[in-house]
């Protein structure tokens, strides 16, 4: 700690002993100290307490000095003074001087003082200018940039000149020019310390100390130090050399960073750098910022003319450049490029340049002008040196100097040195004037004249994280008065009145400290600050250092804002009166005797009356207003005693009142008047006597400093600093509150002990940590300070343009409307165009088809103030040819291209449109979330147990706020159940435990996202994710995001504290409740769960009922089926102890719905997808209510289906009745090819038996593809395409076999009419019957899969292998055909019926045959019919009401048994079937039989088929026949 005191007292004294030659003050230097020791003398306690308690520690520190007279710095360092400052903390034990370093206009010199010597390698390295002996020289040619000095010669020698007497100072160093008027000297300070000896120190450590320099320190009446700057400090490099790096506020200038080349880690900009990898050897160092001008230098060549008749002629050349168009080169590259001239160059017959010089360079100045130097052999003239001074660094010497502080405006330049002719005599330059008695012999000053001397310290902002300003407040407190500079000047007070801090804007707000203000005027001219009032006549905080040099002015002497009146003509006539009093007063008699003997008596003065407040860390009690009481009397007595010993004109003192907020205590305290600082001594002398007795709160007068930042920005406050007078040691505590809640430590929220001062340290700023803030600092005492109000965060800029990306058609004069805004208060640019920064700016870009490239035409919309934080960009492509699509706000484009195009102005994202293939453009992503919840996404990554409480509370009321828009958007539902996994995933990872107010927080979220409204969002998010794409933005990979939303209220629900509570929203219930052996309870009715016996141990169970969860959970089961439906509530149930019997009474929701399983969600299912699992669980009893019983605990719910029976008969009734229906087709197949030729004799009776064969054919296909297609629906890994194409041949082949029976009903119909023939042939009307029987199934088919398979739509999900009913109504390709053509066919009939009863009575020509196969169609169609008719119209009946067992039967009854139908009604029952069936089983009966009798099993139906043939053909034999033959 004593290292960085020690350097700056060293610049003191360095600074006293430079001024003791101007003012004839040779004093003795022991004298010196011993005056100065002396006023330390009552501090001698103090050091030695310091000195127990620190470790001693011993310290070389190097000082460069720019300075002229050597020998007085030799004289005064070689007394060995021996002295101590810092009251005894730092013992200077010697100084000596060791190199000295004078300037011959073109480079340095450097020599050793007596006994040192440069090293062999520094003589090599930079050029030895005497004689190098025995390894070592006196003199080198430069500056070394390391910063080595000389060393102690450590071999003996015989003593060279150049060793042991070093060379005498040069003119320019031993008669330095007397100062001018107010000269301000820069002393350099070269420190050069070890790392070992920093130890914990640190530069920062210095760097606070330096800057805490309490200056201005005055010497004399003509020298003080007025500042103090750490302005560059130097580091080790990597490759062995030094790194030169700039304090805040500070930068190498142009050129600096050019010839030096400019640090890895850093940038070259604004013309400026921040590190440099050497320490310049010229001495440079860095320049304030705000000094650094643009490279911009001022060249002047000088280009003489050719001789004409030998006339020269100088050309002068002013060059500015700015730096950036150097790239590195810098002067030097001029200069050499200039120097390699080759002349003579002719420009005509009588003009040539003949020689070019560089004269004059001028760089910008540390005080904002220009420092102009001469190139070698050229100097400024002594005219212009004494008219423009002469640069700092520089001297004035042999009637010339080299560089000046301005450039002169009469265009004078350097000269050639041997051009310059000397001073005229007499000038203060060359023949300094004997020093002025007043200078020699400083008068007395007048009567104790106090001047205030202003010190600017300005320390970058890394420095004050340890040490901090508030240290500086202290220790210029302690300041120990009546510090003696000599016989005519002390130091007699100290005040820190003004600290200044960078602003957010980039500028500075400067406080002022208490008991200081500012006046009226400037708070009125430089704005007050945000967290700060403009309050009587005042204010504390500006937001500009006033550039007159204004300071904070003690609050006692700011007068009266000024009053402005209006010129009136009584107030134009009072100067004239006043003027013409001074004349009647000269022209008049003196003032008669009496009024001299008898002057008025003053006036009274009137007492001033102040009111104060203390406050008491005591509890409030009401008896503390008595005045008998013991508190009141020790108050008292302690304000009247301290009012006596502090003020001088002190009249009385009275306590107003004893108040509430802890112990407040008003008084008032009148005197005539307050002497300068006797109210602050009065304040702590009475703080500082109550501290003795009670514990008392020191409420800070000024607020912790705060600027608004952007949401998640970094913010630091500051506590303190603290006073001496609350009497702290080093056991302080801290508390820091927001809105009265304590802020415990966290990752985000760091709160620092620094010496004086706290600092709460919020990493990311939220609006969880808005809020009115306190610190408490503790140690007996309490100090206190608050917020100006609630601290909050800025709006962040909402930066918003159209288009975002988009192809344009590069052809003249096509152009694209841009736009760029911004929400209130913010203003953009769009850049490269130049237009006047907006909250909307529009630009039309117009294409030019001469600039066509690959290359995108970028423009970007910046906010204003921050366009690095908030920006985005428009980049349009610039293509040639046609294009599908054409729009003017989406741009040209081909199937599939995309455009990026904004959201609406309250949303943060993009939305993407697509060019389809009908020339339009659609929106085909959303990536849009409203931007208040996506302020809150982000929050929701840094969550902690200080920021959860306020965030939940926030995320409730932002989600009803907005939950219209909520509901409708996947996306915003997407984001808030993210939300709500971040704050599970917190929840559980920091072991936060939930209470009743932060879960209904969670509740009323997550109610919102439950609504009936969402139900939409919701498919499409399942539906998203089941299917592995994204139309979101999310951060889901292995979880859908219903899944994850349940996921996140079961992990939240299972962190509850160990309270019993309810909470009942609009959408969900929790009871949270404990029990021992058994728990029966009934929730809104809806839900009850019964817990028969238990473990017999105390337990929490904690119960969400979900009115409304089916909208968000798919009913997906484990076979990844949703034909099922969520068909009761969703109840949530945990607890702690082991459950492994629960039942669970569901209500119904739809009474239509059947077929109930008792499920809970499970998480793994589907790779995470989660779904419906019935593991675990089984239904127990159904009845107006499903009652579950379960051996675990989750997420419960009943699944139902909309359709089918899960009844066995309807298996056995399939399989049998399909069995006998491919039996009986084979049967009819069988025989219908047997006597396929005998019955086939004529073309009605062709037709309708190929119209059979087909019948039976199409039923039987269908019938394989049934027991295939129901093989594929059975089987445990399910197999679409399988199942797809099973549907296909299942539905084709019923529908041929209705369309057969169609070409039959048509067949009759055809023959009934025209009974005499027809003009179609027989392979017309076979034609058509397979164009009908066979072509147009196929064309349904066909159109009814192509139409449903590509959207997945074709088949049922998880049932049998048929047409889908509940998506696409595929179904009705079936249905619709199948029944009409029942229709048909019925029609059909009743007309065939009805021409028949009309020709009984009329003479049927038609042949017996024909009429045997019309008849037989007709019965056939008669009996069918109405058969496939009652059967379809019952599949009908089980989608109409599915749950009837009676029409299921009845339908897989009618369905199963096609077959054996057609084989009786349409083969059995044709009698010349049986006929020839009868002729064959009779020869066969009489090849087989000797006596003619058969005993064939035929028989009887031969017999009983005969008698039939007989009965209808007895009338003629010869019919018979026929008939029979036929």
């Amino acid at each position: 700690m004593a290292l960085p005191k020690a350097i700056g007292y060293g610049i003191i004294l360095l600074a006293i002993f430079y001024s003791l030659e101007h003012q004839g003050y040779r004093e003795s230097l022991n004298t010196f100290f011993k005056e100065l020791l002396g006023t330390k003398a009552s501090h001698s306690y103090a050091r030695e307490k310091r000195v127990s308690t620190i470790n001693t520690r011993e310290v070389i520190v190097q000082a460069v000095v720019d300075a002229s007279d050597l020998d007085l710095i030799r004289l005064l360092l070689s007394s060995n003074p021996v002295f101590s400052v810092l009251d005894g903390s730092v013992i200077i034990s010697s100084a000596e001087a060791t190199s000295v370093c004078s300037s011959n206009m073109t480079e340095y010199e450097c020599r050793c003082e007596d006994s040192l010597a440069w090293s062999y390698n520094n003589c090599i390295t930079y050029g030895a200018c005497d004689e190098i002996v025995g390894d070592t020289c006196n003199c080198i040619n430069a500056l070394p940039e390391d910063g080595q000095h000389c060393q102690p010669v450590t071999t003996p020698s015989p003593p060279s000149p150049n060793v042991t007497t070093p060379s005498p100072p040069s003119p320019n160093v031993t008669t330095p020019a007397p100062p001018s008027p107010n000269v301000v000297i820069d002393l350099v300070v070269d420190v050069r310390i070890p790392v070992s000896v920093l130890e914990g120190y640190g530069v920062s450590f210095i760097r606070t100390y330096l800057n805490s320099f309490p200056g201005p320190y005055i010497i004399n009446n003509f020298t003080q130090i007025i500042d103090l700057n750490l302005t560059t400090v130097c580091y080790p490099g990597l490759n062995g050399g030094l790194q030169c790096q700039c304090e805040e506020q500070f930068a190498w200038s142009c050129e600096t960073c050019i010839d030096h080349t400019v640090c890895s880690n850093t940038t070259f900009t604004n013309d400026s750098c921040g590190c440099i990898n050497a320490l310049p050897p010229g001495g440079e160092l860095c320049e304030p910022i705000t000094s650094v001008a643009p490279c911009s230098r001022s060249t002047n060549v000088t280009t003489p003319a050719p001789p004409s008749p030998n006339v020269v002629i100088d050309l002068v050349v002013d060059v500015r450049i700015p730096v950036s168009v150097l790239e590195g080169y810098g002067v030097s590259f001029i200069r050499n490029y200039l120097n390699s001239f080759l002349g003579p160059f002719i420009i005509n017959d009588f003009t040539q340049i003949i020689d070019l010089n560089l004269t004059t360079v001028c760089y910008p100045g540390l005080n904002g002008g220009l420092q102009c130097y001469c190139e070698e052999q050229f100097a400024w003239s002594c005219d212009t040196c004494i008219d423009h001074t002469v640069c700092s660094n520089t001297t004035f010497t042999n009637d010339s100097c080299g560089c000046i502080n301005a450039l002169p405006p009469g265009g004078e330049l350097c000269e050639p040195i041997t051009s310059i002719a000397p001073c005229p005599p007499p000038t203060n330059v060359t023949t300094p004037a004997p020093p002025t008695p007043n200078v020699t012999t400083p008068a007395p000053p007048a009567p104790n004249v106090v001047t205030d001397l202003v010190v600017d310290v300005r320390i970058p902002v890394s420095v004050l994280e340890g040490d901090d300003v508030f240290f500086i407040l202290t220790y210029l407190n302690s300041f120990p008065g009546s510090f003696i500079i000599n016989n005519f000047t002390q130091i007699i007070d100290s005040n820190l009145t003004t600290v200044c801090y960078p602003g957010l804007n980039g500028g500075l707000q400067c406080y002022c400290e208490e008991q200081f203000a500012w006046s009226c005027d400037t708070c009125i001219k430089h704005t007050v600050c945000s967290n700060t009032t403009f309050t009587n006549d005042s204010c504390g905080c500006v937001n500009a250092l006033p550039p007159g040099g204004e300071l904070c002015e003690p609050i006692t002497s700011i007068g009266s804002c000024p009053i402005s009146t209006p010129p009136t003509p009584t107030t134009t006539t009072t100067p004239m009166t006043t003027t013409t009093t001074p004349m009647t007063t000269t022209t008049t008699p003196p003032p008669t005797p009496s009024i001299e003997t008898t002057p008025p008596p003053p006036p009274t003065p009137t007492p001033v009356v102040e009111t104060f407040r203390l406050i008491m860390n005591i509890e409030y009690s009401n008896e503390y207003n008595n005045p008998d009481n013991e508190v009141h009397q020790n108050v008292n007595n302690i304000i009247q005693a301290k009012c006596k010993e502090t003020i001088e004109t002190f009249i009385s003192a009275t306590i107003t009142s004893f108040k509430k907020g802890s112990t407040i205590v008003e008084y008032t305290v009148r005197a005539s008047s307050f002497g300068k600082g006797e109210l602050q001594a009065l304040k702590s002398g009475i703080f500082t006597e109550l501290a003795k007795t009670y514990s008392m709160i020191y409420q800070s007068s000024t607020f912790i400093p705060f600027q608004s930042p952007f949401l998640g920005e970094k913010v630091i406050l500051t506590c303190g600093t603290i006073p001496l007078v609350v009497g702290f040691t080093d056991s302080w505590t801290i508390e820091w509150k927001v809105n009265d809640k304590m802020i415990l430590a966290d990752s985000l929220h760091k709160i620092a002990k620094n010496r004086n001062s706290s600092t709460l340290t919020i990493e990311r700023f939220f609006t969880t940590d808005q809020g009115e803030y306190t610190c408490l600092l503790k140690e007996g005492n309490v100090f206190r300070q608050t917020s100006n109000g609630v601290l909050s965060v800025k709006v962040t800029p909402l930066v918003q343009v159209a288009p975002m990306k988009q192809k344009v058609k590069c052809e003249d004069g096509n152009s694209v409307v841009l736009t760029c805004t911004v929400n209130s208060p913010y203003k953009v640019k769009l850049l490269p165009v130049v237009l006047e920064p907006a909250n909307s700016i529009s630009h039309t870009y117009v294409a030019d088809s001469t600039k066509c490239s690959p290359t995108p035409v970028v423009f970007t919309c910046q906010e204003e103030t921050s366009p690095n934080l908030f920006k985005k960009k428009v980049s349009l492509e610039l293509v040639r040819g046609s294009f599908l699509c054409d729009d003017p706000r989406f741009g040209v484009g081909n199937l599939d291209d995309t455009v990026e195009f904004s959201c609406e102005p309250d949303e943060v994202g993009q939305r993407i449109a697509a060019c389809l293939a009908n020339g339009s453009w659609a929106t085909v992503e959303i990536n849009c979330i409203l931007k208040p919840i996506k302020e809150l996404l982000d929050q929701s990554q840094f969550l902690t147990n200080n920021s959860l409480p306020e965030f939940l509370q926030e995320l409730s009321n932002v989600t009803i706020a907005l939950s219209a828009k909520v509901v409708v958007s996947p996306t915003n539902i997407n984001a808030i159940v993210e939300i709500l996994t971040n704050v599970a995933n917190t929840v559980t990872s920091s072991n936060i435990e939930i209470n009743r107010d932060l879960m209904t927080d969670v509740l009323k979220t997550a109610g919102v996202l439950t609504l009936d409204e969402a139900t939409n969002s919701w498919e499409t998010l399942n539906n998203k994710s089941a299917s592995n794409s994204s139309v979101i933005t999310s951060n889901f990979t292995d979880e859908s995001p219903s899944s994850s939303f349940l996921l996140s209220i079961e992990n939240i629900t299972s962190s509850l504290d160990k309270s019993s509570f309810n909470i009942e929203t609009t959408s969900i219930i929790l009871t949270k409740t404990t029990f021992t052996d058994s728990f029966t309870a009934d929730f809104n009715s809806s839900v009850g769960i019964d817990i028969p016996e238990s473990d017999g141990v105390n337990k929490s169970i904690t119960v969400i009922t979900f009115f409304s969860m089916e909208n968000v959970l798919p009913a997906r089961a484990v076979d990844n089926s949703t034909s099922n439906v969520v068909n009761g509530k969703v109840v949530l149930v945990q607890s702690t102890g082991n459950i492994t019997n629960i039942t669970i009474e569901f209500n119904i929701i739809n009474d239509s719905l059947k077929t109930p399983q008792c499920v809970f969600w499970n998480f793994d299912l589907f790779d995470g997808l989660g779904g419906w699992d019935d593991e675990g669980c089984e239904v127990s009893l159904v009845n107006e209510t499903v009652t579950c019983n379960c051996n675990h605990l989750t997420s419960f719910s009943i699944l139902m289906s909309p359709f089918g029976l899960d009844l066995p008969i309807l298996d056995y009734i399939t399989y049998i009745g399909v069995g006998i229906s491919m039996l009986s087709l084979v049967i009819c197949l069988i025989i219908e090819a047997i006597i396929w030729r005998k019955v086939c004799r004529n073309t009605t009776a062709f037709l309708r038996h190929v119209s059979i064969v087909n019948i039976a054919v199409s039923l039987l296909i269908a019938d394989i593809w049934f027991i295939i297609g129901a093989a594929i629906s059975d089987a445990e890994v399910k197999n679409p395409p399988a199942c797809t194409a099973a549907t296909f041949f299942i539905h084709f082949f019923y529908l041929a076999l209705f369309f057969w029976m169609l070409a039959s009903a048509l067949l009759l119909l055809y023959r009934t009419i025209s009974v005499f023939g027809g003009d179609l042939s027989k392979n017309a009307l076979l034609a058509i019957g397979f164009c009908l029987g066979y072509g147009a199934p196929l064309i349904i088919a066909v159109i009814t899969i192509a139409v449903t398979a590509p959207v997945e739509e074709y088949i049922r999900e998880n049932e049998a292998c048929w047409l889908n009913w509940h998506k696409s109504k595929a179904l009705l390709a079936f249905v619709i055909p199948a029944l009409l053509i029942v229709v048909i066919n019925l029609c059909i009939l009743i007309i065939v019926l009805y021409k028949m009863l009309r020709r009984r009575g009329v003479v049927d020509s038609a042949q017996p045959a024909e009429k045997n196969a019309l008849s037989v169609i007709a019965r056939t169609l008669a009996f069918l019919t109405p058969f496939f008719g009652l059967t379809w119209g019952l599949g009908v009946g089980t989608m109409i009401d599915p749950f009837n067992i009676g029409i299921h039967i009845a339908f897989a009854f009618f369905n199963s048994l096609q077959g054996f139908f057609i084989l009786v009604f349409g083969t059995l029952l044709d009698k010349k079937v049986w006929s020839e069936i009868g002729k064959m089983t009779s020869s066969i009966g009489t090849r087989s039989t000797s006596g003619g009798n058969s005993s064939s099993g035929l028989g009887f139906f031969r017999n009983w088929r005969r008698r039939d043939g007989y009965n209808i053909s007895s009338h003629d034999s010869g019919v018979s026949n026929s008939y029979i033959n036929t």
